[in-house]
């Protein structure tokens, strides 16, 4: 099989994943009234999605759909990714020609979703290369849920996972978001 054939099986064998997913409660009940169950909101952007159901500050429940190990590809042809999702927006570019190649992102929650925000949002971020932590993290602890979260790293031709956790007081409830960014580095 020629070398653009086998590129071309690959792309169409794999595509984008890009997953939001988010826990929100029932509107809860004050005093000594029983508290209503959170209820999970999944979102499936593409191949993976993770729905986390957190009741009372512990999570009962995890589920995970989808084709693990999807990834969009990056290549010099090719160094940008958008999406959507009914939570945010997030961008993703590889930087081919700075002295290190480096992967930029940013993510920003849509208006409507950052207006249900009571209090300031925590952000974290990590990410793995080929299966295997190396060091990348990225916090911001008190930021207002309208922030233009970003960050880069050095990357190489590897397979990279970006984790990107976000939680803010809604009322009084806590919304978590979760976003989960596969890609894979190549030079063809």
């Amino acid at each position: 099989m020629k070398i653009a054939e086998r590129v071309a099986a690959i792309g169409l064998a794999m595509l984008a994943a890009l997953s939001v997913t988010a826990s929100a409660s029932a509107a809860e009940q004050g005093g000594d009234a029983p508290r209503q169950p959170l209820r999970a909101v999944k979102v499936i952007v593409n191949e993976h999605t993770e729905t986390k159901t957190v009741i009372d500050g512990k999570v009962a429940k995890v589920e995970k759909s989808g084709i693990p190990g999807a990834s969009h590809y990056f290549s010099p042809q090719a160094p940008d990714f958008r999406g959507d999702s009914q939570y945010g927006h997030f961008t993703g570019q590889v930087h081919y020609y700075d002295p290190h190649m480096t992967f930029a992102w940013s993510l920003k929650l849509h208006a409507g979703v950052a207006a249900t925000a009571t209090g300031p949002m925590a952000e974290s971020a990590t990410a793995t290369r080929n299966g295997r932590s190396f060091g990348y993290s990225d916090s911001h602890p008190s930021i207002g849920a309208n922030y233009l979260v970003h960050s880069s790293f050095r990357v190489n031709t590897s397979h990279y996972v970006l984790t990107v956790n976000e939680h803010f007081r809604s009322g009084r409830s806590t919304k978590y978001i979760t976003t989960v960014f596969a890609f894979t580095v190549t030079l063809i």
